[in-house]
């Protein structure tokens, strides 16, 4: 749907019969666009960086198990069997740059880096066709400030969600109408999104409600809105055996771990941007200190349709807490990540309606979110690993086997699942599953597919000398205490290791 159309000249806001200005504007113009192309480069490679240096957690360990498996049906076999919620499809684009690149944190992690960078160069162009590059770039920025970053450097499907996202907004607002083309083209972008993730059915909350409010009698939808609904409606068919078999799964986490819907309704956009109200109050700052009162180059132009449909991209996460309501599952805010795109986008077109005339405005507000964005991903690149999962230490390892330890039990799930995936004799680890409290069926599914060794009280009690205690829960102390078992700490740092008698 081509919901705009202006020309260059009135999208400058400058005076055609004034050189020195036109020029000045094209120069910008031009900065704009090699600014947008350094950052896409920074932001690919900071990330590949983080990737290479950040040790997988849970979920990416479970995406990269299942990606590694024999064949294409035994993936279908795994999926549908619920070891993990997310998309098979997903499943298959990692196990094909594993393949292509190698079996390393980068090849899982590529995907997602590669669609973040494409994702926000497709923010950049819609939104400065709406308006100008310099508010394109503000829209880009936008990004960098939410938790975008931290998604796109995760083994997860979240960053291709944003980028499908993206692209179908590009599609609505760019597209012409009356083609069928746009509509088939629409329709597939859907689709792609919902076998990424199922959630990405959100979108089409924004472009129904932008229907329904320009609604008449006996006036059918557009064509793209219908290709949408077709396309959301086969993917989730084509999946709806892997949804079903984990729709317990879900169920039980939202029970026992996750947020209340409503909860998480309150966090969702807090956490989307960790510090938006802080970068808005920074915005209304430098208003305030660059605009006088006699400039009357910042009138307010009508808000266009395109930045009304970005808007109702807000709607997403309520859609999402309809869906969680009604379905049990767990609220999580990095489920509505494909309502980024929309919000950038009217933010920067806002920003343009308001200020397109005060270019000091302008600047001062792309460089608070640019510089905010850029600290933020420079931080994340110094300390990759901070607030990540402890990578396997193999020193340990070798310092228990020196006392004579044969096994090493653990009681986490998670912590099980990484000892797996990154100890070379994951053979010597065991797992007693019956004192963790946690929801254990992704666990038990994957042990179809790989060895792993569960153990039980008496089998704890067979080999108790022969056995490390790694990092337990203190109630997991206290339980075995009371079961008989005599524990003595062994160390502390950088694990807490006891040994049984």
């Amino acid at each position: 749907m081509n919901l705009i159309e202006q020309s260059s000249v009135s999208r400058l806001g400058v005076n055609v019969s004034s050189p020195r200005p036109m020029r000045a504007a094209h120069a910008v113009e031009t900065y704009s666009l090699v600014a947008a192309a350094l950052l896409a480069v920074f932001y690919f490679a900071t990330s590949i960086y983080i990737a290479s240096h950040r040790p997988f957690w849970i979920d990416e360990i479970l995406t990269v198990e299942i990606a590694q498996l024999p064949d294409y049906r035994t993936i279908w076999s795994a999926v549908t069997h619920g070891v993990d919620g997310g998309s098979p499809v997903y499943d298959v684009v990692v196990r094909t740059f594993d393949k292509l690149v190698g079996n390393t944190e980068v090849a899982a992690r590529l995907p997602s880096v590669l669609a973040m960078v494409a994702g926000m160069l497709i923010v950049f162009d819609c939104a400065r066709r709406l308006t100008d590059n310099l508010h394109g770039l503000i829209a880009l920025s936008i990004l960098t400030c939410s938790f975008l970053p931290y998604y796109g450097h995760e083994a997860r499907a979240y960053a291709i969600y944003f980028m499908l996202a993206a692209l179908s907004l590009w599609l609505w607002v760019h597209a012409p109408d009356g083609k069928q083309s746009s509509a088939v083209l629409f329709g597939a972008v859907i689709f792609l999104a919902v076998t990424m993730h199922y959630y990405a059915v959100l979108l089409l909350a924004p472009y129904a409600l932008w229907e329904i409010s320009r609604w008449k009698p006996w006036r059918r939808p557009s064509w793209k809105l219908m290709a949408g609904v077709l396309g959301a409606v086969v993917a989730l068919a084509l999946l709806s055996p892997a949804i079903v078999s984990f729709a317990p799964v879900a169920a039980g986490y939202a029970r026992i771990a996750g947020p209340a819907p409503v909860d998480g309704l309150r966090a969702a956009f807090p956490t989307m941007f960790p510090d938006g109200l802080w970068l808005l109050a920074g915005i209304a700052v430098w208003i305030a200190l660059a605009v006088t009162k006699d400039n009357d180059a910042i009138l307010p132009q009508p808000m266009q349709p395109s930045e009304t449909v970005g808007w109702l991209f807000l709607c997403i996460p309520l859609a999402g807490f309809v869906v969680t309501e009604l379905k049990a599952s767990p609220f999580m805010s990095r489920y509505f990540i494909g309502a980024m795109p929309g919000v950038a986008i009217a933010f920067s077109c806002c920003s343009w309606r308001y200020f397109r005339g005060a270019q000091r405005v302008t600047m001062g507000i792309l460089l608070i979110l640019a510089t905010y964005g850029v600290a933020q991903q420079v931080t994340a690149t110094r300390h990759p690993e901070r607030n990540a999962p402890s990578r396997h230490d193999a020193k340990l390892e070798d310092a228990l086997r020196k006392d004579g330890k044969q096994y090493f039990l653990v009681t986490n799930q998670a912590r099980y699942l990484e000892a797996r995936h990154y100890s070379k004799h994951p053979e010597q680890y065991a797992y007693l599953a019956s004192l963790d409290s946690g929801d254990l069926h992704q666990t038990m599914a994957l042990a179809r597919y790989y060895p792993m060794h569960f153990w039980t009280l008496e089998d704890l009690k067979e080999h108790a000398r022969e056995t490390a205690l790694v990092a337990p829960y203190p109630r997991i102390v206290e339980t075995l205490k009371q079961a008989g078992f005599q524990l003595e700490v062994q160390s502390s740092m950088p694990l807490q290791v006891f040994y049984l008698q």
